[in-house]
């Protein structure tokens, strides 16, 4: 008979294959090594000026450490943490001097003291001493500024590489602690500013009606008020409206208190700040992803790595698709071999007549797979392609659904939202009691005299409704109440907040209102979580079980050049990764067999970290020798080496690893961090033996061997707790009074239980202790809920406390209703002005050494103008025709040099304090963001877009840059309908006015080529079939765009741009935007 197992691996699907011819294989090598002959000669031209701006920078760096040292203004040396930490300490120190010097002026008043005769008097009264009064709003602003421009500084370090390749990583980590320490230092500023105000209220605060005081200050990038009511005598009850205005003159806010949250001596303070230090804490800022994970191929960005990954997977393929068809083609002829076999021994039975005997089944024979023609090998071309493509889009799904489960616990997800306009902080805070009578004041400070804020004070149950309905129906009529405190009754029981808006700041989108909490919430969990083979400490390779399987390894890029990779600063700011206990699957295979490239790598990979070293190292085993000859037998003589070079002669470490067997073990065994897998789902008996409760079985395939590891693994895990854990011997003596001690305790106890009559109640407990077993026991057999919940602590944007809000689109006032003050902020779309309509770059007409940049995003459209001096331009309306004075939403006058800048002006991942750039050229103040994530295309939904190659993309960016100053590129129609790895774009030479020289080209990994492109018809409306026509520009074969333009331009080498600055820039701005994906 023939085994079953071989006749259901032989029952598979048959697919079909098409072959190449080895002679074919050769010249497709050929091919290849010549493309990528070609690409690295194009690249270099652009690697040798990547490798001249290099150099400027550190140039620059040194010039900048200079100039640090000449200009003598207070900063700290970013790069230096022992000098920000002196710098907070010294500002801290001086704060305090200030606090201690300064008196309240209302202590020297004295009307009486212009009633003299004497000339040489001085006027005390309260008008003279009140122009003469100090500003502390100056002092700790000038604090703020200070740290604003240190937090600029080491922004400038972190994204310069010249400087941090000269840090260790120990310097590293202290300089994102002392940063974040600045940060916190910005907020300990404005909480010293506001103590300060408070507990000198009569000395500083402003009142008109003698029971409201105001105090205001407006800084260059945050603005402060102070409200509260002063220590006098208010009737509540008797108030003509249940609620109270407290009017923030400075930040433009106003809110109406309800009646509920009105005491004496409530005061509250409003900050309104340009930037936001607060999001960055949020849990869904930024994914947390781990450098080690394994990042697929499409996003390498060097094209001649890309070109070298997609060649050896290619092999890859080619080689596991061989040998599986070649498997599959031996394991046929056996199974006919069988078969045959069985047919002769049917065929003898039925000539021997004997119908006692069992008649020979004969099986059906299988379909026969496809056979491998000599010289021939399977083209696998298109499953790569397919593979390649379904390795991205799983990585950016999971990338995705990550960012789906953060939005399930909060309500605003920071990737697809932005905070604009800054951070509103409305909360009530606590007076130092104080006494004033005449000239003698006592203010009663308390914790150390810091500010104490109180965002837990909430609006009460609705169940003080009735009482303020009934007061609001009782107002005194007669009386004139203000238009800001009319209210409907709905809307008493809660804070009614109204925030003056900038009308630019809504022109394209209305914002969210949200609060900043942290907060405890009970999430639901999968006890076995899907598993990754992405996001794993240590991902699975998944082998596929079709006959075209793939090396998933294969497909990770380990390149540190790759576009999900975090960068060196995101590493940094990232927090400590939680231990991973996801449970990996790994593919069960026996061991008794030729292994693949796949099982023997996963072998390798997930049993050599679960071995254990012995105690003597090689290194023991050399220093042994040593010993062994120092300490020879019996006194020797020695001749003295003549030649000093060759008196010292390397030992040569044979090193015979059976002598280590009897090394004992480590005491306490060292493991790495390793990922829990998952095994196949085999019962075994009970009869097994087990040691120390864990169970061995001794299967010869992976999953066996795993668990003998991980057994013996556990054994020496527990081996200190059985030794510590052992009892001291007791002395003999001792021994007999404790087994006396016990015994008459036992008779004692069963005495009063016989004396107490309790025998029935004991059997009772005995009957319930055995039903409760029996229920523990089957209750451990049952399958566990598919999920669980736990506590866990978030800190997010949240719209659940926002009741209702209203934009007025004339006044730009946004009013809301909540039940608790704290951090506001407003959220819009960050990718409101995606996909881009249009764009072109072409030198510029004004200007030769500038090459203007035009990008038609969804709204608006942006001009860049980019020279060697930096970045400048404006974002006006879209229209056809021309206009002479355009309407400049934002215009950026002086240029740009940092690049920095511009990207930090349109995320909010970076703080947007900037010491040199104007508020009104801040990109992200305007609401216009052109600056993309990676998962950005979750978030897009504004219209159509193709995400293209990645490689292929940055080396036409860096193509496009090279030979900006010779031609003129612009956007097609149809990229936006192409493939992932097709990238479609128009050009002509820029100095052509006719349009002769207009082409279309179709650039692929692969190769350039000049097409006329349409679009077939489709069964499917989804699907979009193009058809590409080549042109007669074709006439050679063409690698990528350098290629295709030196056959336009003939010396296009020679003319292209040679200033390593200006093609940094360009190249910087195309990567940063990336046209050809979202246009």
């Amino acid at each position: 008979l023939i085994p079953q197992n071989v006749l259901k691996m032989v029952k598979t699907q048959v697919v079909k294959v098409n072959f190449i011819s080895e002679a074919e294989l050769i010249d497709r090598q050929t091919k290849y090594m010549g493309r990528l002959a070609d690409v690295t000669n194009s690249g270099e031209l652009v690697k040798r000026s990547e490798k001249e701006y290099y150099e400027l920078q550190q140039e620059r760096a040194h010039e900048s450490h200079w100039e640090h040292y000449l200009r003598c203004d207070g900063l700290p040396r970013p790069y230096v943490p022992v000098d920000v930490r002196t710098f907070i300490a010294k500002m801290r120190h001086y704060d305090e001097i200030d606090i201690r010097a300064s008196v309240s002026w209302t202590l020297g008043i004295e009307e009486r003291s212009i009633l003299n005769q004497d000339i040489f008097r001085i006027d005390k009264t309260r008008l003279k001493i009140i122009e003469t009064m100090d500003d502390p709003g100056a002092h700790y602003a000038r604090n703020l500024k200070m740290c604003q421009d240190t937090l600029v500084q080491m922004d400038l370090m972190f994204d310069n590489p010249v400087e941090m390749e000269k840090m260790s990583d120990k310097v590293h980590l202290e300089v994102i602690k002392v940063y974040n320490e600045v940060i916190e230092e910005i907020t300990q500023i404005v909480e010293r500013l506001s103590y300060r105000i408070i507990h000198m209220q009569g000395a500083y605060m402003k009142t008109a009606d003698n029971k409201v005081a105001t105090w205001s200050y407006r800084g260059s990038s945050w603005r402060l008020d102070l409200w509260g009511l002063l220590n006098v005598s208010v009737l509540f009850d008797q108030l003509a409206v249940p609620a109270m205005l407290a009017d923030f003159e400075v930040t433009g806010v106003r809110v109406l208190i309800p009646l509920s949250m009105l005491g004496d001596c409530m005061t509250i303070r409003c900050i309104h700040t340009d930037f936001d230090n607060v999001s960055q804490k949020a849990k869904s800022f930024e994914l947390s992803i781990s450098p080690n994970m394994n990042f697929p191929n499409a996003g390498i960005t060097d094209m001649q790595e890309s070109v070298t990954a997609e060649w050896m997977t290619l092999q890859g393929i080619q080689e596991d698709t061989l040998n599986e068809m070649l498997r599959k083609r031996a394991e046929y002829e056996e199974i006919m071999k069988l078969i045959q076999e069985a047919t002769e021994q049917a065929a003898k039975e039925e000539k021997s007549g004997d119908k006692d005997k069992p008649r020979t089944v004969i099986p059906k024979a299988p379909k026969e797979p496809i056979a491998v023609p000599p010289g021939m090998v399977p083209d696998v071309y298109n499953d790569f392609l397919n593979q390649e493509d379904m390795n991205y889009l799983d990585f950016i799904k999971e990338l995705s659904s990550r960012c789906n489960i953060l939005s399930i616990q909060i309500q605003i997800n920071l990737r697809d939202y932005l905070i604009i306009g800054g951070v509103y902080s409305i909360m009530f805070v606590h007076r130092p009691d104080q006494t004033q009578y005449e000239q003698f004041n006592i203010i009663l400070h308390e914790d150390g005299r810091k500010m104490k804020s109180m965002p837990e004070l909430v609006v009460p149950d609705l169940m003080f409704n009735a009482h303020a309905r009934e007061m609001h129906r009782k107002s005194r009529t007669m009386e004139k109440v203000p238009a800001e405190a009319a209210m409907d009754e709905s809307e008493l029981p809660y804070f009614n907040v109204t925030l003056q808006l900038p009308a630019d700041l809504c022109r394209w989108s209305q914002p969210i209102v949200c609060q900043y909490i942290s907060e405890t919430q009970i999430i639901e969990e999968p006890l076995k979580p899907r598993p990754s083979q992405w996001f794993g400490a240590m991902a699975v390779m998944q082998e596929n079980d079709s006959n075209t399987s793939l090396r998933r390894s294969s497909r990770f890029s380990t390149d540190s050049a790759n576009i999900f990779r975090p960068s060196l600063r995101a590493m940094l700011f990232q927090p400590p990764a939680e231990p991973n206990t996801e449970l990996i699957t790994v593919k069960n295979f026996p061991l008794r067999k030729v292994l693949s490239k796949l099982e023997g790598r996963n072998l390798i990979k997930y049993t050599l970290p679960r071995m254990i070293s012995t105690l003597k190292l090689p290194k023991d085993l050399i220093d042994t020798d040593f010993d062994a000859a120092a300490a020879g037998g019996g006194k020797k003589l020695f001749k003295r080496q003549e030649n000093t070079d060759s008196a010292v002669k390397p030992v040569k470490a044979t090193i015979n690893y059976q002598n280590q067997l009897i090394v004992p073990e480590r005491m306490y065994a060292n493991f790495p961090e390793l990922d829990s897998v998952q095994y196949d789902s085999q019962i075994t008996d009970d009869d097994e033996p087990q040691e120390l409760g864990i169970r061995f079985i001794h299967e010869e395939t992976l999953h066996g061997l795993i668990r003998d590891l991980d057994s013996i693994k556990q054994k020496f895990l527990d081996k200190p707790n059985l030794l510590l854990g052992q009892q001291d011997e007791v002395d003999k003596k001792d021994k007999e009074r404790e087994k006396e001690r016990r015994e008459r305790k036992e008779r004692e106890e069963a005495e009063a239980a016989l004396k107490k009559e309790e025998a029935s109640k004991l059997k009772e407990e005995m009957i319930a202790k055995r039903k409760s077993k029996r229920l523990t026991k089957m209750t451990s057999e049952i399958v566990r809920p598919a999920v669980t919940t736990k506590e866990v602590d978030v800190t997010h944007w949240t719209t659940e406390y926002i009741h209702s809000s209203h934009l007025d689109p004339k006044t730009y006032k946004l009013s809301f209703a909540t039940d608790r003050l704290g951090l506001i902020g407003l959220a819009f779309k960050r990718y409101a002005q995606f996909p881009f309509t249009d764009w072109y770059m072409q030198p510029s007409e004004e200007n030769p050494d500038e090459i203007l940049l035009l990008v038609d995003t969804f709204h608006v459209r942006i001009y860049f103008y980019i020279s060697t001096k930096g970045v400048r331009g404006y974002v006006t309306d879209i229209i056809k025709g021309y206009s002479s004075k355009p309407v400049k939403y934002l215009e950026i006058k002086e240029p740009i040099n940092d690049f920095r800048q511009l990207r930090k002006v349109s995320l909010t991942s970076e703080h947007s304090w900037i010491s040199n750039v104007k508020v009104s050229q801040v990109f992200v103040a305007k609401n216009i963001n052109i600056f993309a994530e990676n998962d950005a295309s979750y978030y897009i939904d504004n219209g159509y877009f193709s995400i293209k190659h990645v490689a292929c993309e940055q080396h036409t960016h860096r193509l496009m840059a090279l030979h900006c100053k010779t031609m003129k590129f612009y956007r097609s129609g149809w990229n936006r309908l192409a493939s992932r790895r097709d990238l479609i774009t128009g050009m002509k030479i820029a100095k052509d006015n006719t349009d002769y020289s207009e082409c279309t080209l179709r650039i692929r990994p692969e190769n350039a080529t000049f097409v006329t492109i349409t679009e077939n018809c489709s069964d499917n409306e989804e699907i979009v079939v193009l058809s590409y026509t080549p042109t007669w520009r074709n006439f050679a074969n063409f690698t990528d765009l350098h290629q295709a333009i030196c056959s336009m331009i003939p010396n296009a080498t020679e003319l292209r741009n040679r200033d390593s600055t200006l093609l940094h820039l360009i190249n910087r701005m195309l990567n940063e935007i990336r046209l050809f994906s979202f246009s």
